[in-house]
């Protein structure tokens, strides 16, 4: 399960409100809101501007470890790379893209745009993913 009380940790850390943070990411108040209470789940591309602009790993920001290592990548998000790095890590685990769907609670042709770049995986499946195959969010998404 992806815990997002960092979220409201670190922006309280900065003195932030939420509308200010909202703001920076692009979206409204009331959606950041229903990320930060773990309602709805933060959008990658959003969890990446969340990342860039405090300079902090994911890993972090998401709970997946304790270690708070300033993050001086700023670079946008590159779904083919990180299709690429999903097949791979798929394939050298031995699965087919039915079993990845499976184990991720997903449709094969959904596991197949991730892995072509074509749509942005969903967070809580590349979440699950990182967990299930022992792989930092940051090393996936290039952090």
């Amino acid at each position: 399960m992806i815990s997002f009380t960092r979220l409201k940790d670190i922006r309280e850390d900065h003195d932030l409100t939420q509308e200010e943070m909202a703001s920076i990411i692009g979206t409204k108040r009331s959606t950041y809101s229903l990320w930060e209470l773990g309602i709805n789940i933060i959008p990658l591309d959003s969890l990446n501007k969340f990342a860039n602009y405090f300079k902090l790993n994911v890993d972090y920001i998401l709970s997946l470890t304790d270690e708070r290592i300033i993050n001086k990548n700023h670079d946008n998000l590159n779904f083919q790379d990180l299709g690429k790095k999903i097949k791979k890590i798929r394939k050298d685990n031995g699965l087919s893209q039915k079993e990845l769907a499976d184990i991720l609670k997903v449709s094969q042709p959904c596991v197949n745009k991730y892995e072509q770049g074509k749509i942005e995986i969903p967070l809580d499946s590349l979440y699950k993913f990182s967990v299930r195959f022992n792989v930092s969010l940051d090393d996936l998404i290039k952090k």
